[in-house]
């Protein structure tokens, strides 16, 4: 059986085609065990997810007391400044035309409303002329000096993360550009704990789903990139 076996293969090599056929296949072989070997290499070395997200401080600048919006300095994604004036203030114009008397279109009591950090506008909820109370919000800036990226990691892979491993984040807002990063902390309780709703299934209807724990990791920017919050990136962790 086996010198018959042996025999078709001599023969189908002593074609061109069967010489062609046999190369081919080799190919095929030796492409897939190459490509299984780097999956399974890329598994044991990496940690990798795309479900990380970019995250940074939002403040929220308000009117500190009654008053009117005189200008308005910034616009939507305007980069400012920490001490940059952002709004100024005055006193509400009063209603009625007579009482408008030595006010008319200058409120008095000025005041400039600063950018308490160095970064950029995030949304806008005040205009010029708007009358806003205390506490209204004006706009909200993120903090471009404190940014980090939470990556939602399984819980089955967990046991291999540990905070100072190196990571690479590619940044799919800045068309795949890779950032350098490290594992800063890792969260005590999964996503789903914090959940409005969280699940409590019973017994008779309960399905195991695997859960997934939030992870901190600290990013260098030497580029000084727009990293926009709630943004989407992969994240590859290096755990050994």
């Amino acid at each position: 059986m086996a010198e018959k076996f042996s025999d078709r293969i001599k023969s189908g090599l002593s074609t061109t085609r069967g010489r062609v056929i046999f190369v081919v296949s080799m190919v095929f072989v030796l492409g897939a065990i190459v490509i299984f070997g780097l999956l399974g290499y890329q598994s044991y070395r990496y940690v990798s997810t795309d479900n990380a997200r970019i995250g940074a401080p939002l403040i929220y600048v308000t009117a500190l007391s009654s008053s009117q919006i005189i200008s308005l300095d910034v616009d939507l994604g305007s980069y400012v400044e920490k001490g940059q004036r952002i709004a100024t203030m005055g006193l509400p114009r009063p209603a009625s035309p007579v009482d408008r008397q030595g006010v008319k279109d200058t409120p008095m009591g000025r005041a400039s409303i600063e950018s308490p950090v160095n970064g950029y506008v995030a949304a806008v909820w005040s205009y010029p002329g708007q009358v806003v109370g205390a506490g209204t919000y004006i706009v909200t800036l993120y903090d471009v000096s404190n940014t980090w990226i939470t990556a939602n990691i399984s819980e089955a892979e967990l046991h291999r993360i540990a905070p100072g491993q190196e990571v690479e984040v590619t940044v799919d807002s800045l068309g795949g550009a890779k950032l350098q990063g490290k594992v800063d902390g890792i969260a005590a309780a999964t996503a789903a704990t914090f959940s409005l709703m969280p699940q409590n299934n019973t017994t008779g209807n309960f399905i195991k789903v695997a859960q997934v724990v939030p992870v901190m990791i600290s990013v260098k920017n030497p580029n000084n990139y727009v990293l926009i919050p709630g943004t989407s990136v992969e994240v590859r962790i290096t755990t050994r």
